[in-house]
């Protein structure tokens, strides 16, 4: 990599009152650092409880699935193959060094034996070890003190022959969700033909409420780390309740499971370490993967309810005269967004979850709304004249 050589080196690290000074060091710091991030010790009991109900509930959903006469599950095309290859943007290798740009001037033939390999691994659902390795290069946060370990955002290379696989299954992915029409009218993130203008358009309400003279009270909630601690089992059976089976099932579980993780300072990398959760960084399919996962969070909840989704960005709001009869139905619906977490393997963040008035009416202080039975902070927006 190049660029100005400061920006790659790392000062010495504490943690714990333990101190990295060379690079092997600094290396083993941060590998331990960004495997905490994804650990399974990040849940409370009562998440780990939630998970094994679920899990029980769908007993036998995660074991390999026949196929079926579904297109999704048919082999690729050379169409297919050379359609993901063309939407492809030089990027940096993983550890097998094969470049995108090098993809993009191989023979015929070279692409149809490429294909051929591609089919081999649709039709057994077990991709290379390799493939599932990524090497970290730990970037700094800007601003922040870069003697702490945990100011690194750790940024993933992984094979670029698999991420052309992984165009190739998230093309066939997303059309499968989107011609069933699966994905919530409410999502707006990842999204084909939506965008940061739909949720926009949500403030159409805060408007009419003006103008009827009526309050609207508005939750935002904040996931705590959403894609570092995706519960990997349950966006399987997600898929499964989908109707997703076959060899995309098997492909897509096979993806996810075994990953592991090499952090790289100058030359130095150390042992692969396993990733117990989440979804992998820098996949081509990781964005639609999520988005099925959180796609029904707010399912149990009446059609009075407003609801916007942007990824992992979710709000919930109602509007009407009567204050204390919002404040009770909000209340209702954070419980059972609440819930859902439990069960799926969710947390909101308390500190960053927020509740928003916005009315011509003094709110008083006793109004309050709780996550996980703590008041959450309100802001009151507006006093319109």
């Amino acid at each position: 990599m190049g660029g100005d050589r400061r920006e790659w080196s790392y000062p010495i690290l504490n943690k714990n009152d333990i101190v990295a000074v060379t690079d092997r060091e600094k290396v083993d710091m941060l590998v331990r650092t960004f495997v905490e991030i994804h650990s399974g010790k990040n849940l409370s009991g009562n998440e780990i409880e939630g998970r094994e109900r679920t899990r029980k509930e769908n007993d036998g959903i995660l074991r390999r699935k026949e196929n079926d006469n579904d297109l999704i599950n048919y082999p690729f095309s050379i169409g297919e193959l050379k359609r993901a290859l063309d939407r492809t943007r030089n990027s940096a290798p993983g550890k097998d060094e094969v470049c995108y740009i090098m993809l993009r001037h191989v023979s015929e033939e070279v692409l149809k034996k490429i294909l051929i390999l591609y089919n081999k691994i649709w039709k057994e659902g077990r991709l290379p070890c390799k493939w599932k390795e990524a090497i970290i290069i730990p970037l700094k946060k800007p601003g922040k003190d870069h003697s702490n370990p945990g100011n690194y955002r750790p940024i993933a290379l992984t094979s670029n022959l698999c991420k052309l696989m992984e165009r190739m299954v998230n093309e066939r992915l997303t059309q499968y969700l989107e011609s069933k029409h699966l994905i919530a009218p409410y999502q707006s993130g990842f999204c084909r033909g939506r965008g940061t203008i739909d949720p926009i358009l949500c403030l159409e309400d805060i408007r009419k409420a003006q103008i009827n003279k009526e309050t609207v009270v508005a939750v935002f909630f904040d996931v705590e780390k959403a894609y570092d601690m995706l519960w990997r089992e349950g966006l399987m059976i997600k898929l499964h309740q989908m109707g997703i089976g076959g060899n995309i099932f098997n492909w897509l579980w096979d993806f996810l499971r075994d990953r592991n993780i090499q952090v790289k300072i100058g030359y130095h990398f150390l042992k692969l370490c396993k990733i117990e959760n989440g979804t992998p960084q820098g996949s081509v399919v990781s964005p639609t993967l999520f988005s099925v996962m959180i796609n029904d969070i707010f399912k149990e909840l009446s059609i009075s309810f407003g609801k916007s989704l942007f990824a992992d960005d979710g709000a919930l709001w109602k509007r009407g005269r009567n204050v204390d009869h919002l404040i009770v139905k909000l209340q209702e619906g954070i419980d059972k967004v609440g819930k859902w977490g439990v069960k799926w393997g969710f947390k909101f963040s308390i500190e960053k979850t927020k509740v928003m008035f916005f009315t011509n009416k003094k709110i008083g202080v006793d109004k309050k709304l709780y996550l996980y039975g703590k008041d959450v902070g309100l802001i009151v927006f507006g006093f319109w004249e």
